[in-house]
């Protein structure tokens, strides 16, 4: 995910790197993490959250594979122009299973007039298909609109934009950290797992209940690992005083722009553009 644009203020004169001596302005800043500096990046977080949920609303207006098409190549666009492209890769392998399933499960049990074939008592229809295609390529869209604010949003700017939507910050803090606790996790089995092999543990061999006794040295350290954690942070946020009901303040500052009204217009027009063609075409069912 994107560090993010920051801009720290310098003493007059000092000629030594700035650091973080004051609010942060993520409009005017520099890079200072390696990131290009694009148009999303530069968003403020509440308008990228609301964006994100505008952004689940034109696919419900599809019903045919070819309505939602143009809204799935904009969306793949847009998630190209941002970066998301290696995020992209890895999760190719789950969208192709998403929209696979469901062509074949809605296939099956969807009633439809036009029978293709049938497998027993299941028939397999052209309606069915054609829905099947339409739902998955609609949970597809709904993964690249997730991607593109994931992309472009740090957990930081995540959590304050849900803070300043009124989410009570224990709530939001919770979801942010299993954001960061996540691949933390993965990375921690990923180490154990090589260690056991290391020690001679053969995972591939064998049955499915062979294999499935041999990943039992592995989950016992895995959630060791996961209590110790716990603890270390749970003694990390007792000692900054979390839970306590004071007034917050943040450490960064985000000024609405233009940047926050095009994106909003954007959106809105696009969502406004497949609902008219939706009413126009087939209506309400």
């Amino acid at each position: 995910m994107s560090a993010g644009f920051y801009r720290a203020k310098r003493p007059e004169g000092s000629k030594s790197p700035p650091g973080p001596v004051g609010p942060v302005d993520v409009v005017d800043a520099v890079d200072v993490a390696g990131v290009s500096g694009g148009f999303f990046e530069r968003v403020h977080p509440v308008t990228k959250l609301i964006a994100l949920v505008i952004a689940f609303v034109p696919p419900f207006f599809a019903q045919r594979p070819l309505q939602i098409l143009p809204y799935f190549c904009l969306l793949l666009v847009a998630a190209l122009a941002t970066g998301a492209a290696p995020h992209l890769e890895r999760l190719r392998a789950m969208m192709a299973i998403l929209f696979i399933m469901s062509v074949l499960l809605w296939s099956l049990f969807y009633q439809g007039q036009t029978r293709l074939f049938g497998i027993g008592l299941l028939a397999v229809t052209l309606e069915g298909t054609l829905y099947g295609a339409t739902v998955g390529i609609r949970l597809v869209c709904f993964i690249l609109a997730t991607v593109i604010f994931l992309a472009c949003t740090r957990i930081e700017d995540f959590t304050y934009a849900l803070s300043r939507l009124g989410v009570p910050y224990v709530a939001s803090f919770t979801l942010s950290l299993a954001f960061r606790l996540t691949p933390l996790f993965m990375e921690t089995g990923a180490t154990i797992v090589m260690a056991q092999r290391a020690r001679g543990l053969d995972l591939d061999s064998g049955g499915l209940i062979a294999r499935l006794r041999r990943y039992v040295p592995i989950l016992i350290p895995i959630l060791v690992s996961g209590l110790r954690r716990a603890d270390q942070l749970a003694v990390a946020l007792e000692s900054k005083g979390f839970g306590r009901r004071n007034k917050r303040t943040t450490l960064s500052e985000y000024p609405v722009t233009w940047r926050d009204a095009a994106l909003l217009f954007a959106v809105l027009a696009v969502a406004l553009i497949c609902a008219i063609s939706y009413y126009r075409t087939a209506g309400p069912r």
